[in-house]
């Protein structure tokens, strides 16, 4: 019931006007990841409350263990993309298919109350489908511990590419994402695995809980942050084609610190390097790499502090005597409260 609840929320956010056709098909794609996982959730159910029915919805039960994952896995690595094209590997879908296939023969080829010994654990030693809803629990365990891992890969990967692309330091760092992701993968795989194997312990429902507790949790916290637009996606823009490095003006201190004191481009709190780049008509990567080196910092560390100076500047102005310390904020290029206090914490981290 959650994955649907949140699979209709977000189809509704997706119909919202504004939205670029980007954020409606990664909404669009998500929405599809909840639906496949709700098929899973009721294989459960299923499995704990009508055997019979398990029986018949054993096939689909393994495919939807292994697509809920690979569509997460799928919707991270477009949130997490660092602006080059990225091929999604075929073998992704071929061996989910092929295992399910194999499945279907054998629940065709195997009595149905034969099947029902296996998985319930009756005496059914000696035949291939045992074998066969083994694979079942094994599939369940990688693919739950594997594709958490690759999408922490990918999350680290981006948090490196970021800080030179964006200076929105709160919705671009996805600790939320990396969180849920390292709970899952600690937490789900063995209760639930273990209630598959009929393990007494880890049959209880403490330990079953344990398993869909974390999982229950991500799918909220995931649907929250993708409908507060909690992220930063890092997009090859088409005006940095205006600007090769053979039509770029070299940045240079003298100009950069004379056209950040007079433009004040910082106030804009969705501020990206290719908008900067485009103002001063040089190329993203020259100007990245001038920051880096000439500021010894990153362009989100850099957007930030001329922030923090500028709120130190309408502190002390009288037009802003009236004026609380979130309105400041939001007029020092903030975008909200939230990312002014991660701001001011890794700053104090750092000096």
């Amino acid at each position: 019931m959650c994955a649907l609840v949140c699979m209709v929320m977000v189809l509704l956010d997706a119909r919202t006007r504004g939205r670029s056709r980007e954020d409606r098909q990664l909404r669009l794609f998500l929405a599809l990841a909840y639906f496949v996982t709700s098929l899973g959730w009721m294989g459960l159910v299923f499995y704990t409350i009508y055997p019979r029915v398990f029986i018949y919805y054993h096939s689909v039960f393994l495919l939807t263990l292994m697509l809920d994952q690979v569509l997460f896995y799928r919707f991270v690595a477009i949130l997490t993309g660092t602006g080059e094209y990225r091929r999604f590997g075929r073998l992704h879908l071929t061996i989910p298919l092929g295992i399910v296939a194999v499945s279907v023969i054998f629940d065709f080829a195997v009595p149905v109350s034969l099947q029902a010994a296996v998985v319930y654990g009756d005496d059914a030693s000696g035949t291939w489908f045992r074998v066969m809803y083994a694979v079942t629990t094994l599939v369940f365990v990688v693919y739950n511990t594997v594709y958490p891992a690759l999408s922490l890969r990918n999350i680290r990967r981006y948090k490196r590419c970021v800080v030179n692309y964006s200076s929105d330091a709160r919705r671009s760092s996805l600790g939320w994402l990396a969180l849920m992701q390292a709970l899952i993968l600690v937490c789900v795989p063995v209760p639930l695995a273990g209630l598959l194997f009929r393990v007494p312990v880890f049959a209880t429902n403490y330990f079953v809980w344990l398993g869909a507790l974390p999982t229950f949790v991500f799918y909220l916290i995931l649907c929250y942050n993708l409908l507060d637009d909690n992220y930063v996606i890092i997009r090859q823009d088409a005006g940095e084609e205006e600007y090769p490095p053979d039509k770029s003006i070299p940045p240079g201190r003298a100009r950069f610190t004379r056209y950040m004191r007079e433009k004040k481009p910082y106030l804009n709190p969705k501020l990206r390097i290719t908008d900067l780049a485009a103002g001063m008509h040089t190329n993203r990567s020259y100007l990245s790499a001038f920051i880096n080196k000439e500021f010894g910092m990153n362009f989100c560390r850099l957007i930030n502090r001329y922030r923090l100076a500028h709120l130190e500047r309408l502190r002390f102005s009288p037009d802003n005597a009236g004026k609380s310390k979130m309105e400041l904020v939001i007029m020092a290029g903030f975008s909200n409260y939230r990312s002014y206090l991660r701001v001011k914490e890794e700053e104090r981290l750092v000096n």
